[in-house]
């Protein structure tokens, strides 16, 4: 219920029934002023917890290592797949890469900043430095290589490959020829 008079402009505001309040405009417009200060503020504070948590979930690191290698020369090149499109082979569209130059029978690398889902990582040994994966007539590879989870000889499938990462986690991976 709202009763409005043109000289002094009071206005009734019915909160509850049966009892009237008399409020001025300048009263009503302060109320509403401070009503969407509160709202803002509110809306403020959750994006800043929103844009905090949102920062701890991309705060994952995923430690890799490169075992049983039997040739320390060259380079080692890794990639990190986030879908089965450019796994295991195109680094252009792989979400990071990684190269070691400096290794013995282990390597290790850790990919930092990542967000939890499911990923799997291509590797390989470049032994005469072409910066590329030679392979032979039939496309089989002359050089060592490697994927996580990979236990079967043949081309890597994102699908076999690929494994969850939900916190800080090491995953070793072991050549397949």
């Amino acid at each position: 219920m709202e009763i409005h008079y043109d000289i002094f402009k009071p206005y009734v505001v019915a909160l509850n029934p049966g009892v009237s309040y008399f409020y001025s405009e300048n009263k009503i417009r302060a109320m509403t002023h401070f009503r969407m200060n509160s709202i803002k503020l509110l809306l403020a504070n959750l994006l800043v917890i929103s844009m905090h948590y949102t920062g701890l979930a991309q705060d994952i690191s995923l430690n890799v290592i490169v075992e049983d290698i039997e040739e320390n020369t060259g380079t080692i090149y890794l990639s990190l797949h986030d879908n089965a499109e450019s796994f295991p082979s195109n680094n252009e569209k792989a979400l990071r890469t990684a190269q070691i130059e400096k290794f013995d029978s282990t390597a290790e690398i850790t990919f930092k900043n990542l967000k939890e889902g499911e990923y799997a990582i291509s590797v390989f040994q470049d032994l005469n430095g072409n910066a590329k994966l030679d392979t032979n007539f039939i496309g089989i590879p002359k050089e060592p290589v490697g994927a996580s989870k990979q236990t079967w000889f043949g081309r890597p499938k994102f699908s076999k490959c690929k494994f969850s990462l939900k916190k800080n986690s090491t995953i070793s991976i072991e050549y397949m020829n």
